[in-house]
């Protein structure tokens, strides 16, 4: 069995299909029983228009050394997304007082269902990104409305970068040319639900362009 969450009182927004509040729950009891919930996915970009991507730290629960958006966050029961965003870009890269820079991109629902088999160390992801791995048990499911959030920083601003090592192993900065070759090439190295929200940045950063 997994161990507990590692924040067991930390209480989730639980949200009705039109996301209005309607409850909370503990992250465990959101994605077992598929509760749709809030998240925040933040893409950080720099002067040069490079992406920056994070690995996950090899000590966390869920998805351990596998890439995901600059910044994720689960949002709580008494917080906005913006909030969200905000808090967790400080506990993941030390970045304080950024939350007038945030840029909201737009908001999507993500539909991930994912086995985990305890014994073998390995996953299936059962969603419409149309990627799959081994067969395994131990549901957990994420529902979730993500608003996702877009941060230019400027050389000074990464420098200062500090990241949480309990949280991230490692941050790249990548074309997204790259980011996209990438994550064609090797799926599985990203974090489940990543295939949306990239091509949601990806869809508004084309559109803005136009």
């Amino acid at each position: 069995m997994n161990p507990p969450y590692p924040y067991p009182n930390q209480e989730l927004a639980v949200v009705s299909e039109q996301d209005n509040i309607i409850g909370s729950a503990v992250p465990d009891v959101v994605y077992a029983r598929g509760l749709i919930h809030r998240f925040a996915s933040i893409f950080i970009l720099d002067s040069q228009n490079r992406l920056l991507l994070q690995k996950r730290a090899s000590s966390k629960r869920r998805h351990a050394g596998l890439f995901s958006e600059s910044v994720s966050a689960q949002v709580e029961y008494n917080e906005s997304y913006l909030q969200a965003a905000s808090r967790r870009i400080v506990e993941e890269l030390g970045l304080e007082n950024y939350s007038d820079h945030l840029t909201e991109m737009c908001k999507i629902y993500v539909d991930v269902k994912e086995e985990y088999d305890d014994n073998y160390n390995s996953y299936t992801y059962l969603n419409n990104d149309g990627y799959g791995r081994n067969s395994v048990s131990n549901r957990w499911k994420k529902n979730a409305f993500v608003t996702l959030y877009k941060l230019i920083l400027n050389d000074d601003a990464l420098l200062h970068i500090s990241i949480n090592p309990s949280e991230i192993s490692n941050i790249y900065l990548l074309n997204l040319d790259r980011v996209m070759e990438f994550f064609s090439a090797s799926p599985s190295l990203f974090v489940p639900g990543f295939g949306f929200t990239l091509k949601a940045f990806l869809d508004h950063m084309n559109s803005a362009a136009r």
